[in-house]
């Protein structure tokens, strides 16, 4: 028996679209999965690191139409005197009572999230493991955001900005 030609263009269609299905399912599963890796190795480095602080200072950085964030913060209270991670998932320096640490992307100032990050004067990180950060505004309003470490398209070299703000701003 003899496919007719109709038929014959519906059955080779359907074995393309159900391998491409196929395929779409096997990358999925494979792209979570990865993701699933490096937020259990990221929670792994930092859930013991918890601090807080003043905010001296957040350079804006533009990585060709994004634009990122390294924030410095003077510590009042940390779990840890010396830190250094950088990764191409992750990054945060603590250095001489200074915290440099990623905003994440500042593209949308109009957003109520980049708002919070540029309005803050002082900032609570993971505080009794909460995995939040607690940004205050000037007026001491709180707003609570998740824990966030992503590197964000920052270079090492970023996390030197901080540096300056050991000399000059305490």
């Amino acid at each position: 028996m003899f496919i007719k030609a109709p038929h014959k263009f519906l059955w080779i269609f359907l074995f393309f679209f159900i391998v491409w299905l196929i395929i779409a399912i096997v990358l999925f599963t494979h792209s979570r999965h990865q993701t699933i890796k490096i937020e259990q190795r990221i929670a792994k480095i930092y859930d013991n690191i918890q601090l807080k602080g003043k905010i001296i200072k957040i350079h804006k950085l533009k990585r060709d139409t994004w634009i990122c964030g390294v924030m410095c913060v003077k510590i009042d209270y940390a779990t840890v005197n010396d830190f250094f991670m950088f990764d191409e998932n992750s990054c945060l320096k603590i250095q001489n009572g200074i915290a440099t640490l990623p905003t994440g992307s500042l593209s949308m100032e109009e957003s109520e999230h980049v708002k919070d990050i540029l309005n803050a004067t002082y900032i609570e990180i993971n505080m009794n493991n909460s995995n939040q950060i607690v940004f205050f505004d000037s007026n001491n309003i709180k707003t609570y955001h998740d824990l966030y470490y992503g590197n964000s398209l920052l270079k090492e070299k970023d996390l030197q900005l901080c540096d300056e703000c050991e000399k000059t701003d305490l």
